[in-house]
């Protein structure tokens, strides 16, 4: 019952999915991520009544690794549903056909990622429950883009989009490199070619390219 609970919110916003893919070239999203909170409580594994009181010395750390692996997962979520809800407005309010051919390259890819990551979540062995709402920042990016038409559109999605996608390759690469939760160590190795693809896509467009 652990992973059903864990993975309540974000399985709703796989079944989502399907929906905001097909409807990509015309969806303007919420300024939130359409995940709702989880709420469901937190599984308690059962107390062994003989087993000693004392708490291993190594009970802190274990307590750290789990804590990484959900402050990993939370940092990834966020970066992922702001590229999903950026690059869906790029359908309607960029200028530049590069900009909305990498926009719609960034959305598929992020749809993508959003469904591996359930996949990490239901495999992982830590606690998963995190606030789900965009935080300021990644709000105030958001309400930029909505306000912004056109060729200015285009030059903010750009920027937008490269800062945060660079910061999540930084974040992606040190989990695989030093992550302990398995399930969610291979999601974030697994992901850090899509990244990348993203990156040059973006690099491409800023630059000019096509």
């Amino acid at each position: 019952m652990k992973n059903i609970y864990k993975v309540s919110g974000i399985l709703a916003a796989v079944m989502a999915a399907t929906a905001l893919g097909a409807s990509a070239q015309t969806a303007t999203p919420d300024a939130q991520p359409t995940v709702p909170p989880v709420t469901a409580p937190v599984t308690t594994p059962a107390i062994d009544p003989a087993a000693p009181a004392a708490v291993p010395a190594t009970a802190p750390a274990v307590a750290a690794d789990a804590n990484a692996a959900k402050d990993f997962m939370k940092e990834a979520f966020m970066a992922n549903e702001f590229s999903i809800a950026a690059s869906q407005l790029a359908a309607t309010q960029g200028e530049s056909a590069d900009v909305k051919a990498a926009a719609q390259a960034v959305l598929d890819n992020s749809l993508k990622t959003r469904t591996a990551m359930v996949t990490a979540i239901q495999g992982s062995t830590s606690d998963m429950h995190f606030d789900q709402n965009f935080t300021d920042d990644y709000n105030m990016k958001l309400g930029e883009l909505k306000a912004a038409k056109g060729a200015d559109f285009d030059t903010k999605y750009v920027a937008a989009m490269g800062d945060v996608t660079d910061k999540a390759e930084g974040v992606f690469k040190s989990y695989a490199a030093a992550g302990t939760d398995e399930s969610v160590k291979t999601f974030a190795a697994n992901t850090l070619p899509t990244l990348a693809a993203n990156g040059d896509k973006l690099d491409s467009v800023g630059q000019g390219g096509n």
